[in-house]
Parts: structure tokens; sequence; C-alpha cells
């Protein structure tokens, strides 16, 4: 009798339900309600939220979890007992409107933080209040209090939705009012917003309620501008107010990092009021692993529970170096992603839509790689249209890097980048963009490049390559010394030579989010700025030849006419030794250096660069000897004066005579018509004001200079009638 042994079977692969793209979850929360909730990830920041009132603004990237998150909050602080949740989360076109009501503000940061801050407070206690009047307890004390009795009438009176009535009470407020400052400061009053405040505490104090209060979606169809920005600090402090000031209100507030960037660029006390609110979502690869665990476990319905085991069964290895199981396999994955979530469901939803095409319910390496380059473009395309607001050399910038090797040296990297102005030529860049490299060069493009994880630097002391993802810069300084490398999600997209790391590299990489900071690129840029215009108080002034003031003159015209004038140079002029031009080539791609060119045939601009003031006859008929050509007839001085309006008497008179004489125009710029660009040029936003500066004084001349009469004094006593 032959005993037949019993075989162990295996534990069988898992099996889909059926073959669907989105098998791990949808790409946004909004629409992922079931597998989000049900697989929620309960991170560090998470708990910090339930247990703590530390901070009132979560702050993360696309795609880290902030919608998840919220609606996370929402549903477990609904089933607690004697507890209201008011959610906010706006569509683009409420946002849009909201917006609208500011319009009289625009331009004004400080007055449009005050009446944001004011607005959002408003309209947080009147859902409040709204909430408490459905409630049997708390409707009957509020009947008893008349001032928020008559307010919550008029507010559920406003047709529409939350954003709606804010925009509609505000408006009433300020709209066809002749002294702005004067309404902004009876805003407070003409609201009750204190008393309002007063009634609210006294009605909780009494029926022993909860409110909590979330706000997602702020950055739907937010304008990343100043009034955009401002609207934002304004919300923020809104809420931080209300967090410190009443026990039992939470607000929680969650914020995209590069709307909140804009907010510390514009906000000048950014580091008193708001930094100290912040909450930032970090991902380490345990959590991700986890998340992507629970997902696998639901739907395959494996019923296991330890994180790695769920992995190694829903992968397979292809041979030695190409391994997907074990935690260095789910690495390799890692690796084509930014840490955040949605990059890594998304990755992991074609790789298995992929290998069920082919009948296979576990995924291996080439599954994920045959993904991994649209998912590496998409990583590439969101990098560009989340910072270029901010950093505008930036989407060219990163191109420069297209087909080389990941790992450069950083005097390579900066080698890279110091073909950035001919590229930007070449590409046809906006104005904002050139102005942005002339202003940082290429070691601050390749700082900004770092504080948004695009390059990360290698650390001697850990080996390893570390990353920032939250739109900072690293404290230390880069040095000839240092190795810089390419984020690994976006080599793909690049076409760089290598497309992964080898296992042992894949150790060196560290996606910091916990580096000490201390400035972001628009600092940077606002540093690089105010150096030119301090510079210029060390150079003295004189007749003889001052090569000082020429080379500042030639970084100034560079720097305020980029994207305006190409291949800028100083040219020394034949005729006198201490006499040096600066030529540039006339774009004609704005509104006033197209006026230039079509009205006086300027195609090469010359300035001429005087190292003194208050320039004579023979300056002004100098620079209309040169005016012929391709010159046209319009031509600069760039002189030391401090006023920059022509002076009456002779120096008019010089003008008008060139130009009534010879159809030429001379324009004096001085050192504080250059002054004053460059202090605007602090901020990248404001770009088009060198067009709209130069466009003035061109108005000035023509419209005054060349209109007014002599304004010589007449010679002799008797004066003809």
């Amino acid at each position: 009798m032959h005993l037949q042994k019993k075989s162990i079977p295996k534990e069988a692969p898992p099996q889909p339900s059926r073959l669907r793209m989105s098998l791990l979850g949808e790409q946004t929360a909004e629409n992922d309600g079931k597998l989000l909730i049900g697989n929620f990830v309960e991170t560090a920041e998470y708990r910090s939220l339930l247990e703590t009132k530390d901070s009132t603004v979560v702050v993360g990237r696309r795609g880290t979890g902030k919608s998840a998150m919220f609606a996370k909050l929402r549903d477990f602080w609904s089933l607690q007992k004697s507890t209201n949740v008011i959610a906010i989360a706006p569509e683009d076109y409420q946002t849009i409107r909201f917006r609208a009501a500011f319009r009289p503000l625009d331009g004004k940061y400080s007055y449009v933080r005050s009446v944001s801050r004011m607005t959002w407070k408003y309209g947080l206690i009147m859902e409040m209040l709204a909430h408490l009047a459905k409630h049997f307890k708390t409707r009957q004390l509020l009947a008893q209090c008349q001032l928020a009795t008559e307010h919550l009438k008029k507010w559920n009176s406003q047709a529409g939705d939350y954003f709606s009535k804010l925009s509609d009470r505000l408006s009433a407020c300020i709209k066809g009012q002749d002294e702005l400052e004067q309404a902004i400061g009876s805003l407070s009053t003409a609201l009750d917003i204190s008393a309002l405040e007063s009634e609210l505490k006294m009605l909780m104090g009494s029926a022993a309620v909860r409110f909590y209060i979330l706000i997602d979606r702020l950055d739907e169809g937010n304008e990343n501008d100043e009034t955009g920005a401002a609207i934002i600090s304004g919300a923020i402090s809104a809420v931080a107010e209300i967090n410190k000031r009443h026990e039992h209100i939470r607000p929680v507030l969650f914020q995209r990092d590069n709307i909140l960037r804009s907010v510390e660029r514009f906000d000048p006390d950014y580091s008193r009021n708001i930094e100290g609110e912040i909450l930032t979502i970090h991902w380490d690869t345990h959590q991700l692993q986890t998340l992507v665990a629970r997902r696998l476990n639901s739907a395959f319905s494996l019923g296991l529970e330890k994180a790695q085991r769920i992995w190694d069964r829903c992968t397979a290895d292809e041979g030695v170096g190409r391994e997907l199981q074990g935690l260095d396999g789910f690495k390799k994955c890692l690796q084509f992603t930014l840490y955040r979530p949605r990059d890594l469901l998304s990755l992991l939803n074609h790789a298995f839509f992929n290998a069920g095409k082919e009948d296979r319910s576990t995924i291996v390496l080439k599954d994920v790689e045959s993904t991994a380059k649209a998912i590496s473009a998409t990583r590439l395309s969101d990098l560009k249209k989340e910072y270029s607001s901010a950093i505008p050399s930036l989407p060219i910038a990163v191109s420069m890097f297209e087909h080389g090797s990941p790992e450069l040296s950083y005097g390579d990297a900066l080698g890279v980048l110091d073909d950035l102005p001919a590229a930007m030529t070449a590409a046809g860049a906006s104005a904002a963009a050139q102005q942005d490299y002339v202003i940082l060069k290429s070691d601050g493009v390749l700082r900004a490049l770092y504080s948004v994880g695009f390059l990360g630097t290698h650390d001697e002391v850990s080996n390893s390559f570390t990353f920032c993802h939250d739109g900072r810069q690293a404290e230390r300084e880069f040095v000839p010394g240092d190795r810089i490398l390419v984020h690994p999600c976006y080599w793909i997209a690049l076409n760089l030579t290598r497309d992964a790391l080898a296992p042992a590299e894949a150790e060196q990489i560290n996606d910091e989010y916990e580096i000490k900071v201390t400035s972001s690129s628009p600092e940077l840029r606002a540093q690089r700025i105010g150096s030119l215009i301090a510079e210029l108080g060390t150079i003295e002034t004189g007749f003889g030849p001052h090569n000082d003031f020429e080379q500042w003159a030639l970084t100034a015209v560079q720097a305020v006419f980029a994207g305006h004038l190409g291949n800028v140079e100083l040219k020394a002029n034949g005729m006198a030794v201490q006499r040096r031009d600066i030529i540039g080539t006339n774009l004609a791609r704005s509104t006033a250096w197209g006026r230039i060119e079509k009205d006086y045939g300027v195609r090469q601009v010359v300035f001429e660069v005087k190292n003194y003031a208050g320039v004579a006859r023979d300056e002004y008929r100098q620079m209309s000897t040169y005016l012929n050509g391709a010159y046209g007839r319009l031509g600069f001085l760039i002189t030391r004066d401090d006023d920059e309006a022509l002076r009456n008497g002779s120096e008019l008179d010089w003008v008008r005579e060139i130009y009534t004489t010879q159809k030429k125009l001379v324009v004096r710029l001085s050192q504080k018509f250059f002054q004053r660009v460059l202090g605007k040029l602090r901020k990248p936003d404001n770009h088009d004001f060198v067009d709209t500066a130069l466009a003035a004084v061109l108005d000035q001349y023509e419209r005054r200079y060349l209109n007014l009469e002599s304004t010589k004094p007449l010679r002799g006593k008797g004066r003809r009638r």
C-alpha cells in the first residue's frame, strides 16, 4: 500500500473582480469615497489635527492627500456627540465670484487682506449661528439674541451658496464708496462682527456644543497673484483667530503649497502671523506601503494583515535586478513618484491594468516601467504649472536637462543653465522668464530648481541625495564639490541617459520635507535686485572713464528690459574713450517697444552711458548723430540724475530742437528711473511694470515736452507784441 504524500497548496494569486483603470482608487479624493474612507491611513498629521489645536493650516502639494484628510475628518467629527461640522469646499465659479467682490481693492494687498479677514470671520460666524438655529435648545437661546437674529434673517434670505452670500454682503458694504480707507475702517462695525462673536460665544457656553470647520479647495479658480494671495491670507488669519479665541471651535484649512508660497512672497507679516499655523503633509516609505497594501487588500479581497505580505502577493520578480517583491521592489515603484499617494496609485492602477491585458493578476517591473513615461511626463507638467508663476524661468530651465545625465557636478549643472538665455531666445520665452534669469543668474535658477524638488544634492554624512518638495531652499549653500541629481521621477520624461536607479542607488534617495529653511527663490530674487540697487551708491560719479557704472548700467538694462531687448552688449564708441554705448536688438514684443519700432524705426536700440548728472547740449547732439539706419530716430541717455523729469530751460529746449529740426527723439533715463523699476521687479508678478513705465516716459515726452513753447528767457529789454 502506497501512502500518497499530501501536497500543501500554494497561496493563489489575487483575482481582481474585473479589469479596470481605477483598481486601487480614483485620481481625486472627491470621486474615491468608498476606498478612501475604508482604507484611510492615519498619519501623524491626521492624529495631530484630532488631538490638538496647534495648527490650523494643512499644507501639501497636489496629490498628497489634503482632500482625503478633509473627507475623513468630516466623517469622523460628524459622528461625535453634540458636534456640528461645517464643510466648505467651493467650485471654481464660486471662488471666482467671491474674488470679483474685491475688484475695487485690486493692487492693494493690505486692503484686500484686511477685508478678506473680516469677511471670512463674519461668514463663519453666520454659518455657525445658522446651525445653532436648527437645534431645539440653541434655537430658543438664539431667539433671545436680537442682533444675531437680525443678521441671521438677512443671511438666510440671500439666495445661493456660502460664497455668493459673502460676495453680496461685501459688495453692499464697499461698492460705490469714494473713500476705500473709510469703508474698510467701518466694515467691522457695519457687519457687527465683535457683537456677533460675543453672542456666539455666549450661546456656545450655554449649550455645550462644538463646531468643526473644514475648508478645502480654495485654490479652485484662484489667481495666484497679489490679490489672490491676500484673499487666502485673510482666510488663514480669520480661522487662526477663531481657533485661538474659542475653545470649542476647531477650524482647519487645507491649502496647496504653491498658493501658500504666494502668500509668503506678498505678506510682510507671514513669519509672524501665518508660519506658526502650518502643518505640512509628509509621506514616508512605510506609510505609502501601508496605503497601497490596504487598497490591494480591499481590491482583491485578500484578508491579509501585514503590508509586506500583501505587496508580495500582488507582485512578481523577473529575475536578478528585476525584482519587484520585497521592500526594495516597492522602493523601485516609489522612484517614479514624488512620494505622493496620487502618483503612486496612478502608477499602480496603470501597472495592474497592463498586467490584466495579459491575463496576469500580479504585476512585474515591466508593467511599472511601461506606464512610468506617462506618469513622469504628467509629474513634469504639474511641476511647470505649479511653479511657473513664482519662478517664470522654470519651464525652460528644466528642459535644459533633457537628453543628458541625471547626475552632474555643481559646475556641470551651472554650465547647463548658462545656456538658458540662448534657449529662451530660440523658444520665444516671455519677458518675465528672461527677466527672471537675468536677475537670478545660473546659480539662482539652480537653487530655485532645488527648492521645488527637481534637483537634489548629495549629503556625504548620510550618503544620500536629499530632495526638498515644499518649495523652499536648504540653509546650506551649494559648493563646487556638490553632486547634483535630477529627481528620478522626471528621468523618463526628460529622456535622460538612464531611466531607473540601481537597487543600491535607490537607497540613496531621501525625499526630505523637514529641512530647516531660510529663504525661497522669490526672496533670493529680491536680494539680488536689492544688491544691484545698493551697488549704485558705491560708484563715484565723474567725467572720466568709469567702467563700474558702465557695467552697472549694462546689468540694469539687461535686467529691466529682459525679454524686450535681445543680444544686449556693451560697445565702445570710437569717437571718444570715455563714451560707451549699450546696444540691444528691439524685439518689439511689448506695447512700448512695438511703438518705438513703428513710430521711430528703431531696430537697434542705443543707450549712451554718462557717469554724471546734468548732461549738456554736446551730449544730446552726439546722441543724435548715432540715430540713423537701424538705430532709427530714438535713443537713450543713461545718467546719474536723481530727477527723472527734464529740467526746464536749456535741456528741454535741446530735446525740442533736435526733434523739430531732425525728427529725432533723445530720451534721458536717469538712475532714479532704473532704481524705481528695479524695485518693482523684486516681485516676478510685476514684470509688466517695465512696459508701463517706459510707455509713461514716451507719453511724457510726446504729450508735454515736445509741445511746450521754448523755456529760454528772452534777451533784451523790449519784447515784440
